[in-house]
């Protein structure tokens, strides 16, 4: 019997593709039913798709610079303009670049390294703003106005510093705060079993949430939400995970044979302490798995979601395996128009990127002292010297 042509798919790009092209994620082995032949094409196949996206970042790729701390690079940085600054600055996450903000070193496109140290943070995004010592130091800041909104689906790519594709994957979830706080709540348990060919059944209706008080009860099936068809659980949580507490909704459901429809308006996720949080230890289980994700991964005000697979935390539990971070460069559409900047890697499928829009206005604030969030054994050498 003839084998199945060896098709990547798209929901592997984020995942396996990056796995083989660059061999760096301990992900579960998708190659272990397959023939050697199947695995040698389907490694071309990967080297050659990140091949074919190289044109994607070759203008990003001039404005990402490596960053140092130990002979260990911790992050990658994105080089822009400051109003407050005469030279070009560079951003990154702060959480991998505090252990010695002012003893970095960043090695730029043309392979040049210099000395470096962390001059502002923007702490509710986790960034840090850096600057070279040197003078000499000759940098390309990013175009932030030849910028990009994605649409879901839409492919994107990590630049680093050679010209290459670092990451690979697609939008999975529009911008969204990530704050407990400004997140809609809707107050519903659902079901996520294929076994509905239209709608989503709930399996519990929260007490005096949004949905109880709008009418909706257990074993109703929701057909859209603003008129817009829903045709499972998955695309109703991103839907919903979209819009702000306070929002206002049209939800039509089935209750029985009969079609029904009601208006909720949708609550916050801080305002209600019978939500049931998945368990902890669980989560974190779940959020590993395949991957190191990033030690800050939440509570960002504005991210876009996607599932290009990069490293998120370059101090790994495990302290002889010589992890580098993929943070801190910037994310284009295959365009080369810029999307944003990448800040943390949250799950095994989660990556988040903090949107141009957001950089452009960061930019124009300036950014809190450094003091102000040095961890304390920073701050006790600081004051010792």
């Amino acid at each position: 019997m003839k084998r199945p042509v060896l098709i990547i798919a798209t929901g592997l790009l984020g995942l396996s593709i990056h796995a083989f092209s660059q061999n760096k994620l301990r992900l579960p082995d998708p190659l272990e039913n397959l023939r050697p032949s199947e695995i040698k094409r389907l490694h071309t196949q990967a080297v050659d798709f990140f091949r074919a996206a190289q044109p994607a970042v070759a203008t990003a790729s001039k404005s990402t610079v490596s960053i140092h701390s130990s002979r260990q690079r911790v992050a990658f940085g994105t080089v822009v303009t400051h109003p407050d600054k005469k030279q070009p600055v560079i951003l990154t996450k702060w959480s991998e670049v505090n252990k010695q903000p002012s003893r970095l070193r960043v090695t730029t496109p043309m392979g040049k390294r210099y000395p470096a140290q962390v001059v502002g943070i923007y702490p509710d995004h986790d960034l840090a703003l850096l600057t070279i010592k040197s003078p000499d130091a000759k940098l390309v800041p990013l175009d932030l106005t030849a910028s990009s909104t994605p649409e879901l689906g839409s492919f994107i790519t990590l630049a680093r510093p050679d010209g290459h594709v670092q990451g690979l994957g697609v939008v999975s979830v529009h911008a969204r705060s990530l704050r407990e706080g400004d997140k809609a709540y809707l107050g519903v348990l659902m079901d996520f079993s294929p076994t509905h060919h239209q709608g989503v059944p709930l399996k519990e209706v929260m007490p005096n949430s949004a949905a109880a008080r709008a009418g909706l009860r257990e074993g109703d099936v929701i057909l859209s939400l603003d008129k817009k068809p829903i045709t499972g659980a998955m695309e109703m949580r991103n839907t919903l995970q979209r819009l702000p507490p306070g929002s206002k909704m049209i939800v039509r459901y089935r209750r029985g044979h009969a079609d029904k429809q009601t208006t909720v308006h949708l609550g916050s996720r801080s305002e209600n302490t019978q939500i049931r949080a998945f368990p902890r230890k669980r989560m974190q289980q779940m959020e590993q798995m395949g991957t190191v994700p990033s030690r800050i991964r939440t509570n960002f005000p504005n991210v876009i979601q996607s599932d290009i697979a990069i490293q998120g935390d370059s101090t790994p539990n495990n302290p002889h395996d010589n992890q580098t971070n993929d943070c801190g460069g910037p994310v284009t559409d295959l365009n080369g128009n810029i999307v944003g900047i990448a800040i943390a890697r949250g799950s095994r499928i989660k990556t988040y990127i903090i949107p141009t829009s957001t950089l452009q206005n960061l930019l124009t604030t300036h950014p809190e002292p450094v003091s102000r969030h040095l961890p304390h054994g920073n701050a006790r050498r600081k004051t010792s010297q």
